[in-house]
């Protein structure tokens, strides 16, 4: 029993040291991002179609300063530097999703556990974009009827 109460103790000591980290490294990406002067800032936020208010909020999410789009493409087999993974990612705002994705934590813990292409159907708001790029189903072109 007293081993019991140790491991949760250290757990969740790890936890807390864990969560501290993080927020410490999301603050200094916020800081190195925002030095770039604010025109660069908001050219950059209006590409990827964030306000400044909803990336200050993204800010506060676990994982915040981790790019979690490329590595989750690349565990998934997706080459994030193709043409097609680019202009999809950006036609489709994918970097905006995934900034603003409630679930960083679950994603962070299934690329860490190595096993991110097994679960993440489960839970990534862009799973359709990942099968379009690994063409797993064809993309819908037009909801236009033809007469």
């Amino acid at each position: 029993m007293a081993g019991n109460l140790i491991s949760e103790t250290v757990g969740a000591w790890r936890s807390a040291i864990s969560f501290l980290a993080d927020r410490r490294r999301s603050r200094a990406a916020t800081r190195e991002f925002w030095a770039m002067g604010l025109d660069e800032c908001i050219g950059i936020l209006n590409d990827i179609g964030l306000t400044q208010g909803e990336f200050d909020k993204a800010m506060q999410l676990p994982y915040a300063s981790e790019d979690m789009l490329t590595s989750a493409m690349l565990s998934i087999g997706i080459d994030p530097d193709s043409f097609d993974s680019r202009k999809i990612a950006r036609d489709r705002l994918m970097s905006r999703t995934c900034i603003t994705c409630p679930h960083r934590r679950q994603c962070h813990s299934h690329k860490a556990a190595f096993d991110f292409e097994s679960h993440y159907q489960d839970f990534c708001p862009n799973m359709d974009n990942f099968a379009e790029l690994l063409g797993k189903r064809r993309p819908i072109l037009s909801l236009v009827k033809f007469s």
